[in-house]
C-alpha cells in the first residue's frame, strides 16, 4: 500500500498494511527537527499559524516516512488585520494575539481586548466581519496540492474554515461567553450564528475551488474540554451549540463529497469530551482528533469498545509528559499500548495528540515514528 491507500483504508474502519503516522511541528520543533534531519537548506520559517504551526515542508515528510501532507489554512486581510513590530497581530475577526514570550526563546500568541466584549445583539449587525469569499484564502492551492500528487503518494489533509464556537470564544471573551451560554441565550446564538454563516461559506469556497485534491477535510478546531471534565455541560451543547456546528460540519461534508466521494472530515476537540462523542457521530464526524490520552475519561481501550465502530480516532500519543519527559522505553510503552488498543480492525491514524510543542526533541519524534512502524504492521499482534 502507499500512503494515501493506507491513511484511507484505516479511515475507512478498514486494516491497511500497517499503522498510519503523521504529526504537526510547532516552529521550533521543526528547526530542531532540521537540525537532526540535516536539511538546513529548508527555510527556517515556514509559512506558520495561529498557534506557531507551521507548513511542513514535502521533503521533511517524506524523509521520516510520514503518510499525511497537511496543508493548513490561508487568511484573508480584514479592516481589522494589523501586524505589530512585536510580533503580536490582530486578526481578521478583530481578535488581538500578543506575542509572549517563554523560557529559552520559545513563544506563543496569547488572546487579549475580545472585541466583542460590551457587545449587543444590534452590535453584530454593524461590525465588519471578515469577507468568506476573499480568493487569498485559496490562493496558491491547487498548485501545492497539484505537487502533492505529483511528487508524492501522501494522503492530503486540508484545513479551510476555522473555528465556530472558539471563534465565539475569543471574540466575547472566555467569562462573559461562557455567561451567555447560560443566561444570555439569544446573543449566544446570534453571535454563533454570525460566525458559522461566515465559516461555512469560506469552506464552501475552498471545497469549490480544490476539493477533489482533499482526502481529509479537517474542520473547525473545537476545544470542548479541560483535562478534567466538559468545559460546557452536555445540555448546554445541544441547546446551544451543536445547531450551528451541526449546520456547518454538515454542509463541508455535502460540500466535499461532491468534489471526492471518498473523502473523510476530522474534528480537533481537546480534553475530556467523552459526553459530546455520540452527538459528534451524530454530526457525520469521521474522524476525530486527538483523542487526548491524559484527560479523564478519555480511556483508549474503553473508547475503541464503545465507539471504535462509529468513528476513527488520530493521535493519542501523550504529549504532556512521555514525548516530552519520557524514556524512549516509555514512549516505546506509549506507542505499543495505542496500537495494541486503537488499530485492530482498523480506524486509527497515530499522531501525537496535538501540534508538537517546543518541549519535545526531535529524536524523541523519530523514534516514535520508528515504533509506530514497528508495532503497527496488520496484523495486529500485541
Amino acid at each position: 500500500m502507499n500512503s494515501r491507500e493506507r491513511v484511507m483504508a484505516a479511515a475507512s474502519h478498514q486494516e491497511p498494511d500497517r499503522v498510519p503516522v503523521d504529526m504537526v511541528l510547532t516552529i521550533d520543533v521543526y528547526r530542531d527537527m532540521k537540525r537532526l534531519l540535516k536539511m538546513d537548506h529548508l527555510p527556517d520559517t515556514p509559512r506558520m499559524g495561529h498557534w506557531t504551526d507551521v507548513q511542513m515542508p514535502l521533503e521533511m515528510i517524506q524523509a521520516l516516512d510520514l503518510d499525511m501532507y497537511y496543508i493548513s489554512p490561508r487568511s484573508a486581510k480584514s479592516a481589522h488585520s494589523r501586524q505589530f513590530e512585536d510580533g503580536s497581530f490582530t486578526d481578521e475577526w478583530g481578535c488581538y494575539w500578543k506575542k509572549t514570550m517563554i523560557d529559552g526563546g520559545h513563544f506563543y500568541f496569547e488572546l487579549q481586548n475580545p472585541p466583542l466584549a460590551d457587545a449587543t445583539i444590534e452590535d453584530l449587525e454593524d461590525y465588519e466581519w471578515p469577507d468568506p469569499s476573499d480568493p487569498k484564502r485559496y490562493e496558491g492551492l491547487r498548485e501545492e496540492m497539484q505537487m502533492v500528487r505529483d511528487k508524492s503518494d501522501l494522503a492530503i489533509l486540508a484545513k479551510f474554515a476555522g473555528a465556530v464556537f472558539e471563534v465565539a470564544t475569543y471574540m466575547r471573551g472566555h467569562e462573559r461567553w461562557y455567561r451567555d451560554l447560560v443566561n444570555n441565550q439569544e446573543f449566544a446564538h446570534a453571535l454563533l450564528d454570525k460566525v458559522c454563516k461566515i465559516q461555512k461559506e469560506i469552506d464552501r469556497v475552498c471545497i469549490d475551488a480544490v476539493g477533489e485534491y482533499v482526502d481529509i477535510l479537517r474542520l473547525s478546531g473545537e476545544d470542548l474540554g479541560t483535562q478534567d471534565s466538559p468545559l460546557i455541560s452536555p445540555r448546554i451543547f445541544r441547546k446551544v451549540v451543536k445547531p450551528h456546528l451541526e449546520e456547518l460540519w454538515v454542509s463541508a461534508k455535502t460540500e466535499l463529497l461532491k468534489k471526492n466521494p471518498q473523502g473523510k472530515v476530522m474534528l480537533h476537540s481537546c480534553g475530556s469530551i467523552r459526553p459530546f462523542i455520540p452527538d459528534l457521530i451524530d454530526c457525520g464526524i469521521d474522524i476525530l482528533d486527538p483523542v487526548q490520552p491524559g484527560a479523564n475519561h478519555m480511556n483508549r481501550y474503553e473508547l475503541k469498545q464503545e465507539f471504535g465502530d462509529q468513528i476513527v480516532f488520530h493521535g493519542n500519543i501523550d504529549i504532556q509528559k512521555i514525548l516530552p519527559f519520557g524514556t524512549k522505553d516509555e514512549i516505546t510503552g506509549e506507542v505499543r499500548d495505542a496500537i495494541k488498543a486503537l488499530a485492530p480492525g482498523g480506524g486509527f491514524l497515530l499522531s501525537p495528540a496535538h501540534n508538537v510543542q517546543s518541549d519535545v526533541s526531535a529524536e524523541n519524534l523519530v523514534h516514535m515514528i520508528e515504533c509506530a512502524h514497528e508495532f503497527g504492521v496488520y496484523p495486529i499482534q500485541l
